[in-house]
């Protein structure tokens, strides 16, 4: 298959108009939507976890982790715990105005995808977020 535009072009316009959404539908609670995004994935992996992880599983830089984290403690929306087994170490947890708000900032990320996937039947989503996933993962360490 020959490329005429240059796939990056369509994925950063779906991520300029996704952050946009965002940032609008999450204001009236104060965030972003890098914030947004450290939210969803700790309510749907796991609380109690180090910053270096959070950059490793969510693909982003150190520094953008460190500002979501940070803004976040500020905040309210998380508590930071030495942890147990290393007291070198910090964990994140969410804390209760954070676990709060999960429903709609769910129902939030929940109505951005519903918009962008409207007329694609569901077998084709379940395809095209394994191949976009396929896609992260063969450069996510190459271009690192």
């Amino acid at each position: 298959m020959y490329v005429h535009n240059p796939i990056g072009k369509w994925i950063s316009r779906l991520y300029k108009h996704h952050e946009q959404f965002i940032n609008r539908e999450l204001d009236i609670y104060n965030l972003k939507h890098n914030e947004g995004n450290l939210l969803m994935y700790l309510y749907h992996n796991v609380d109690g976890i180090n910053q270096e992880t959070l950059t490793e599983n969510l693909g982003v830089d150190k520094a953008t982790i460190s500002r979501a984290v940070k803004g976040l403690l500020k905040k309210g929306y998380l508590i930071r715990k030495k942890s147990a087994e290393d007291g070198r170490v910090y964990l994140i947890f969410l804390s209760e105005k954070a676990r709060e708000i999960k429903p709609v900032v769910e129902k939030i990320y929940q109505e951005w995808f519903s918009l962008i996937m409207v007329d694609i039947p569901d077998e084709e989503k379940r395809i095209m977020i394994k191949n976009l996933k396929k896609m992260y993962n063969l450069v996510q360490h190459d271009l690192s």
